[in-house]
């Protein structure tokens, strides 16, 4: 039985620097739906960067902030967005449950070496602020796997443009 897609929001998530933001705003348009990234809702409401968030009060601070923007997009119409998450929304599994209750859940990944490059701005990805960025990208994809497999797509956007990925998904939507 296919899922009448109209009432599901489409939810991008996977680590940082998969390409969840720039697809999820090609994806909002060429759905005419509306583009919500989370980390962008947290900022707002603290009127604070990801970034200071972590070092002024630490990552289970701006966890807390994250699964409360979240849950305030509970309120939305279903299927009248395209969200982005921070790269560790989903390690909640009350955020996942959360998410999936209105939405299709769709995993960006790619490549460590093509993390690094698309995230090797200098203090803007706080959990990279490390000696040995891709060490610690590999650590973290690895504690992660279990929450990012929970999904209903995975697409690899290894070598894809945004445009390319968001393409990919429009397509393997047809088929939901």
């Amino acid at each position: 039985m296919k899922l009448d897609l109209k009432h599901k929001n489409l939810v991008l998530t996977g680590f940082m620097g998969t390409g969840k933001t720039e697809t999820g705003l090609i994806l909002a348009r060429s759905t005419g739906r509306r583009f919500v990234d989370s980390d962008k809702l947290v900022e707002e409401k603290t009127g604070k960067s990801v970034a200071g968030i972590f070092k002024e009060s630490g990552e289970v601070y701006f966890r807390d902030l994250e699964s409360k923007a979240l849950k305030s997009l509970d309120r939305c119409k279903a299927g009248s967005l395209v969200i982005s998450t921070g790269g560790g929304a989903v390690i909640r599994e009350q955020n996942r449950m959360l998410l999936r209750k209105k939405g299709i859940i769709i995993n960006l990944t790619a490549r460590v070496e093509d993390i690094i490059s698309r995230t090797s701005e200098a203090g803007s990805r706080p959990l990279l602020d490390v000696a040995n960025p891709g060490e610690k990208i590999a650590e973290l994809l690895e504690e992660r796997k279990e929450a990012y497999g929970d999904c209903d797509i995975s697409i690899d956007t290894t070598g894809l443009s945004p445009l390319e990925v968001s393409e990919k998904i429009l397509e393997l939507l047809k088929d939901y």
